[in-house]
C-alpha cells in the first residue's frame, strides 16, 4: 500500500472521529432533555417533508399527542372548549392525506394559538354562481362544509363563520372534521330557515339562470323551471322569425329552403373572409352599438333610447367579462371584484346602469301618455315592452335593497349602492319579517326577468334582431331604405 493511499485512510478516519465526538454530546443533550420533560427543537422543527404521505402521517402523529388526549382544552369566553381531535373523521375524507399544518399554517409557531384559523383558500378557489347559487363570498368555509349545524354573523367582520363545533349540550366534546354533504338544499338549510340570525333568507332560493346574463353574471345553466319554459318561448320565437325571413327570395332562390340556407351560409363565410368584414365591423359599432343612424333622426330620440338600450348592452357586456375572467383566475382580485355584488365599485356601476334604463323608460312613458307628439303611435305591443322594462328595474332596485336590510351589510359598503341603499331604509320602516318576504321578492324579479327574454322574438322587442340584420343586409348589398318597400 503506498503512501498516498495511508495518507487518504488517515484522513477519512480523522473526520469520522470528529463526527463521532462531535455527535455523542448532542445525543446525550437530547436524552437528557426528553428525560427532564422538555421537548428539544429538532422535535418541532426538524419535521419530514410534509408534501410526502409519510410527513403528512409523521405530522399529524406529533399533532396527535396532544390534541388526542380529552384534557386539551381551552377557556373562552369562561367556558372550557376541547380541542381534542377525532382521528377517525379523516379516514373518509378528502383530507386524509393533509397534514394538520398544511390548514391550520399558523399555529406551527410559538405561542401555538392560532389567528387566522384553517385557511381553506389557500388550496380551493371561492365558488361561483354555478356552484353555489350565490357566491356566498361573505361565508367561511366552515360554516357550509362542516356537519355542525351552529352558525353566526360576526359583527367585526361581516363574515358568516361557524360558531361551534362541540354540540350545545356537550361543550367538552371531540373536535368533529367530518364534513357536510351538500348534495340538496336540506344542508343550506342551517342558515336558510326562518329563525336564522345571520341574514339569510327563509328559503333556499334558485340560482340565476343562463338567461340572467343579460343584466347579472350567471353560470352557464338554465336551472329553475320557470327559465326553461322561458328559453323554449325563445327559442319557438327565434325559430319563427327566422322561418319569415326566409320566406322571399334568397338570391334568387325562391322555393328551396334547403338551398336557401346553403346561399346565406356560403354569404357569411365569403364575407367573414374579405374587405367587407371591416366595413360590417363599422355598422356594428356605430349604427348598432352606437345608433348612429337614430342620432341623425333626432338627437332626443337617440338620447332616450340610448338611456335604455346602452345601459342593456353594458350590463350584459359586463356579464361576458365577469364570466370569462373568473373562469381564468378566479382567485384574482378582478374576478372576486366583478363577482361581488356588495363590492363598492360593482354596487355603484349596477344602480347607475338600472337608473339609466328606468329614466329612459320614464322618459318613454312620458313621450307616449303625456307629450303625445304626432309621431308615436300608441300601441299594445310599445306598452307592453315599457312595462315589463320598468317592472324588472323596479323590482330589481327592491330587491336589493331587501338584501342589504335583509344580510346587514354595514353601512359604509351598502351606500355605494345609492339606489338600494336608500330603498333598504325605506323598507326598514315597515313592520314586515324580511326574512320571509324577501324570497317573493327574488321570484317576482325572477318570473318578469323570463317573460321579458321570452317576449324579445314577439311584438316591438324583435326589432333588437331585425333591425340590426337589416342594417348588415343594406351595407352588403347597397339597398339603402329609400329603396325598399
Amino acid at each position: 500500500m503506498n503512501a498516498k493511499i495511508w495518507k487518504g485512510s488517515g484522513i477519512a478516519c480523522g473526520i469520522l472521529m470528529l463526527v463521532l465526538v462531535t455527535c455523542v454530546p448532542l445525543a446525550a443533550g437530547i436524552e437528557s432533555d426528553r428525560r427532564s420533560g422538555e421537548r428539544p427543537c429538532l422535535d418541532c422543527h426538524g419535521r419530514s417533508n410534509i408534501n410526502t404521505n409519510a410527513g403528512v402521517m409523521t405530522s399529524r402523529a406529533f399533532c396527535n399527542e396532544c390534541h388526542s388526549t380529552p384534557d386539551c382544552k381551552r377557556v373562552v369566553d369562561g367556558k372550557p372548549v376541547s380541542l381534542n381531535v377525532s382521528s377517525k373523521t379523516f379516514q373518509e375524507s378528502p383530507h386524509q392525506y393533509v397534514a394538520c399544518i398544511h390548514c391550520h399554517a399558523d399555529v406551527a409557531r410559538s405561542p401555538h394559538r392560532t389567528q387566522s384559523g384553517a385557511q381553506c383558500r389557500d388550496c380551493h378557489s371561492v365558488h361561483g354562481e354555478g356552484t353555489a347559487r350565490a357566491p356566498h363570498l361573505r361565508v367561511d368555509c366552515q360554516a357550509c362544509h362542516f356537519s355542525s349545524i351552529f352558525v353566526r354573523l360576526n359583527a367585526k367582520d361581516n363574515r358568516i363563520k361557524l360558531a361551534r363545533i362541540n354540540s350545545e349540550k356537550q361543550p367538552i366534546g371531540l373536535v368533529d372534521h367530518s364534513l357536510n354533504d351538500l348534495s340538496d338544499d336540506q344542508s343550506c338549510e342551517r342558515c336558510h330557515n326562518r329563525q336564522n340570525t345571520v341574514g339569510a333568507p327563509a328559503a333556499v332560493l334558485p340560482g340565476k339562470s343562463l338567461l340572467c346574463i343579460v343584466c347579472h353574471p350567471s353560470p352557464a345553466t338554465v336551472g329553475h323551471p320557470i327559465f326553461w319554459m322561458a328559453l323554449i318561448i325563445l327559442v319557438g320565437g327565434a325559430l319563427a322569425m327566422v322561418r319569415f325571413w326566409f320566406i322571399g327570395s334568397v338570391q334568387g332562390e325562391k322555393e328551396s329552403m334547403h338551398r336557401k340556407l346553403g346561399l346565406v351560409s356560403e354569404s357569411v363565410w365569403q364575407t367573414l373572409f374579405s374587405r367587407k368584414i371591416i366595413t360590417l365591423l363599422r355598422v356594428m359599432v356605430f349604427d348598432i352599438l352606437l345608433q348612429r343612424r337614430i342620432l341623425k333622426e333626432s338627437v332626443q330620440r337617440w338620447s332616450m333610447h340610448s338611456l335604455i338600450f346602452l345601459a342593456i348592452m353594458a350590463r350584459f357586456l359586463l356579464s361576458l367579462l365577469t364570466g370569462l375572467i373568473f373562469s381564468i383566475d378566479p382567485d384574482g382580485e378582478l374576478a372576486l371584484a366583478l363577482i361581488d355584488k356588495n363590492n363598492i365599485y360593482m354596487a355603484f356601476i349596477y344602480d347607475m346602469l338600472g337608473i339609466s334604463i328606468f329614466l329612459g323608460v320614464l322618459w318613454a312613458v312620458t313621450q307616449r301618455f303625456i307629450v303625445k307628439p304626432t309621431h308615436v303611435v300608441t300601441e299594445i305591443e310599445d306598452n307592453l315592452t315599457l312595462g315589463l322594462a320598468g317592472l324588472l328595474v323596479v323590482m330589481g332596485f327592491l330587491s336589493t335593497g331587501a338584501r342589504l336590510l335583509l344580510t346587514q351589510i354595514p353601512p359604509d359598503v351598502a351606500v355605494y349602492s345609492f339606489i338600494g341603499f336608500p330603498v333598504s331604509k325605506a323598507l326598514g320602516l315597515l313592520p314586515l319579517d324580511w326574512r320571509r318576504v324577501y324570497p317573493y321578492l327574488w321570484y317576482i324579479h325572477a318570473i318578469l326577468g323570463a317573460v321579458f327574454i321570452a317576449y324579445l322574438p314577439f311584438g316591438k322587442l324583435k326589432h333588437i334582431f331585425n333591425v340590426p340584420l337589416t342594417y348588415l343586409i343594406e351595407e352588403l348589398t347597397g339597398v339603402k331604405k329609400e329603396k325598399r318597400v
